[in-house]
Protein backbone atom coordinates (compact mmCIF):
# COMPACT_ATOMS: atom_id res chain seq x y z
CA UNK A 1 0.00 0.00 0.00
CA UNK A 2 1.52 3.37 -0.99
CA UNK A 3 2.43 5.79 1.79
CA UNK A 4 -0.05 8.41 0.54
CA UNK A 5 -2.98 5.98 0.86
CA UNK A 6 -1.88 4.91 4.35
CA UNK A 7 -1.62 8.52 5.45
CA UNK A 8 -5.03 9.30 3.97
CA UNK A 9 -6.54 6.30 5.73
CA UNK A 10 -5.17 7.47 9.09
CA UNK A 11 -6.38 11.03 8.47
CA UNK A 12 -9.93 9.80 7.91
CA UNK A 13 -9.93 7.52 10.94
CA UNK A 14 -12.58 8.63 13.51
CA UNK A 15 -10.20 8.34 16.45
CA UNK A 16 -7.62 10.59 14.81
CA UNK A 17 -10.30 13.13 13.91
CA UNK A 18 -11.65 13.08 17.47
CA UNK A 19 -8.18 13.56 18.96
CA UNK A 20 -7.49 16.46 16.60
CA UNK A 21 -10.77 18.10 17.59
CA UNK A 22 -10.10 17.53 21.31
CA UNK A 23 -6.62 19.07 21.00
CA UNK A 24 -8.06 22.06 19.14
CA UNK A 25 -10.70 22.62 21.84
CA UNK A 26 -8.07 22.41 24.59
CA UNK A 27 -5.81 24.83 22.73
CA UNK A 28 -8.64 27.35 22.34
CA UNK A 29 -9.64 26.99 26.01
CA UNK A 30 -6.11 27.50 27.34
CA UNK A 31 -5.47 30.28 24.87
CA UNK A 32 -8.58 32.09 26.08
CA UNK A 33 -7.51 31.73 29.73
CA UNK A 34 -4.01 32.95 28.87
CA UNK A 35 -5.36 36.03 27.09
CA UNK A 36 -8.17 36.77 29.58
CA UNK A 37 -6.00 36.43 32.70
CA UNK A 38 -4.65 39.99 32.76
CA UNK A 39 -8.18 41.41 32.56
CA UNK A 40 -8.89 39.88 35.98
CA UNK A 41 -6.17 42.03 37.57
CA UNK A 42 -7.10 45.51 38.75
CA UNK A 43 -5.33 48.57 37.35
CA UNK A 44 -3.67 49.15 40.74
CA UNK A 45 -2.21 45.65 40.70
CA UNK A 46 -1.01 45.92 37.11
CA UNK A 47 0.66 49.26 37.92
CA UNK A 48 2.37 47.71 40.95
CA UNK A 49 3.59 44.75 38.91
CA UNK A 50 5.20 47.06 36.34
CA UNK A 51 7.38 48.45 39.16
CA UNK A 52 9.08 45.03 39.37
CA UNK A 53 8.46 43.97 42.97
CA UNK A 54 9.78 40.63 44.17
CA UNK A 55 6.44 39.85 45.85
CA UNK A 56 3.02 41.46 46.31
CA UNK A 57 0.12 40.99 48.71
CA UNK A 58 -3.15 40.33 46.90
CA UNK A 59 -6.85 39.70 47.37
CA UNK A 60 -8.12 36.92 45.11
CA UNK A 61 -11.88 36.98 44.59
CA UNK A 62 -13.40 33.81 43.19
CA UNK A 63 -16.74 33.43 41.43
CA UNK A 64 -17.92 31.32 44.38
CA UNK A 65 -16.66 30.62 47.92
CA UNK A 66 -13.36 28.77 47.54
CA UNK A 67 -13.33 25.11 48.46
CA UNK A 68 -10.45 22.96 49.63
CA UNK A 69 -9.01 22.51 46.12
CA UNK A 70 -8.91 26.27 45.48
CA UNK A 71 -7.45 27.03 48.90
CA UNK A 72 -4.70 24.44 48.43
CA UNK A 73 -3.81 25.91 45.04
CA UNK A 74 -3.66 29.41 46.52
CA UNK A 75 -1.52 28.19 49.43
CA UNK A 76 1.02 26.92 46.91
CA UNK A 77 1.53 30.41 45.47
CA UNK A 78 1.47 32.54 48.62
CA UNK A 79 0.84 32.74 52.34
CA UNK A 80 -2.89 32.45 53.04
CA UNK A 81 -4.12 34.93 55.63
CA UNK A 82 -7.77 33.98 55.58
CA UNK A 83 -10.88 33.84 53.46
CA UNK A 84 -13.87 36.16 53.74
CA UNK A 85 -16.88 35.28 51.59
CA UNK A 86 -15.31 34.62 48.17
CA UNK A 87 -12.09 36.57 48.73
CA UNK A 88 -8.81 35.04 49.87
CA UNK A 89 -5.96 37.14 51.26
CA UNK A 90 -2.56 36.05 49.96
CA UNK A 91 0.77 37.51 51.02
CA UNK A 92 4.19 37.15 49.43
CA UNK A 93 3.00 36.22 45.94
CA UNK A 94 5.51 36.54 43.10
CA UNK A 95 4.43 38.38 39.93
CA UNK A 96 4.66 35.11 37.97
CA UNK A 97 2.29 33.45 40.42
CA UNK A 98 -0.13 36.38 40.22
CA UNK A 99 -0.31 35.82 36.47
CA UNK A 100 -0.67 32.04 37.03
CA UNK A 101 -3.62 32.51 39.39
CA UNK A 102 -5.28 35.02 37.06
CA UNK A 103 -5.50 32.35 34.36
CA UNK A 104 -7.90 30.15 36.32
CA UNK A 105 -11.49 30.27 35.13
CA UNK A 106 -12.89 30.53 38.66
CA UNK A 107 -10.99 33.73 39.49
CA UNK A 108 -13.14 36.84 39.15
CA UNK A 109 -10.68 39.51 40.29
CA UNK A 110 -7.22 40.02 41.78
CA UNK A 111 -6.42 43.26 43.61
CA UNK A 112 -3.67 44.60 45.85
CA UNK A 113 -4.26 43.84 49.51
CA UNK A 114 -4.42 46.87 51.82
CA UNK A 115 -1.33 47.35 53.97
Amino acid sequence: MPAAKTLERWRRHPTVRFLALALAVLAVYHGYLYLAGPSRMTDRLRARLTEGPSTVDVLVTAKFPPEEFHIRLLQQVGIMRGVQDSTAKLYGVTPANVRYVSRHYWVRRIDLAPN
